[in-house]
């Protein structure tokens, strides 16, 4: 589970709708298309009608008493990605509303835990996209005065190209904002995008073909979060994600935001 692996930054994650393409160079061999889709097809808690490029909604896992128990730091739609274009702009809203209305009655718990001295509960809730145009323009007129706290939204980068053509995107987002960096398949510099709340980096992983990831990319990344006191997590920098090699420069870097628990 995501919440036992110290390599993956999440407690675990929240999939009512599913589904994705092939859309750019990280995703030459997606995880998720190849790998975890299929398994659970298999399983029996994915419709085999599921098919890469086939958005898919799954009534049941609407139901707010699915997300309700997940704390920590909740996925949301991390099989597929919730601002691809086959997604509609109501569908959107749907899987949103859900993730409004679980974060104010838990808003509404704190306010009463708190006047009781007790420990309350500061679970977010992690949107990252490939498609950070659509996210900055819809979370925009979703949340005019801000996208809530409770809402982290980050941009998956894997070279500078991409890092130029998204991050711009990504600073638009009135909120907690983070850096994807994975797969890491070049250098990248990302001075001009110091304005973000966390740096998360990986490599390449799961099958023979893994690009190498070079580590001196990744110690051009880990130095520019040092210099700007930008939060910095490492999952891997190895080409297994069975034995994931999460050392640089004989440490790991398991940072996270103010406020972030996993």
């Amino acid at each position: 589970m995501a919440k036992h692996n110290p390599g993956d930054l999440l407690t675990s994650d929240w999939n009512p709708v599913v589904g994705c393409q092939r859309y750019s160079a990280g995703c030459r061999d997606c995880w998720w298309l190849d790998g975890i889709m299929p398994w659970q097809i298999r399983l029996g808690n994915l419709p085999e009608t599921v098919t890469e490029g086939g958005p898919t909604e799954l009534d049941a896992r609407f139901d707010p008493a699915k997300l309700r128990p997940k704390k920590g730091i909740v996925g949301v739609v991390q099989h597929g990605d919730l601002f691809w274009d086959k997604f509609s702009d109501a569908t959107i809203h749907r899987v949103l509303d859900v993730v409004d209305q679980v974060a104010r009655e838990r808003e509404e718990k704190n306010f009463c835990r708190a006047k009781l001295g007790k420990p309350t509960d500061n679970t977010k809730y992690i949107l990252w996209t490939k498609r950070g145009e659509r996210m900055a323009s819809f979370l925009d007129v979703r949340y005019p005065q801000g996208v809530p706290p409770y809402i982290a939204c980050g941009v998956s980068v894997e070279n500078q190209a991409l890092a130029d053509e998204r991050l711009p995107h990504l600073l638009r987002v009135q909120g907690h904002r983070f850096v994807m960096i994975e797969p890491m398949l070049g250098p990248i510099d990302l001075t001009g995008y110091e304005d973000v709340d966390w740096v998360v980096l990986g490599s390449e992983t799961g099958t023979e073909r893994a690009r190498p990831l070079n580590l001196d990319w990744a110690r051009q990344v880990r130095d520019f979060a040092v210099a700007n006191s930008l939060p910095f997590f490492i999952k891997q920098v190895g080409p297994s994600h069975k034995a994931p090699v999460r050392c640089l420069d004989g440490r790991t870097w398991d940072e996270f935001p103010v406020g972030f628990n996993k």
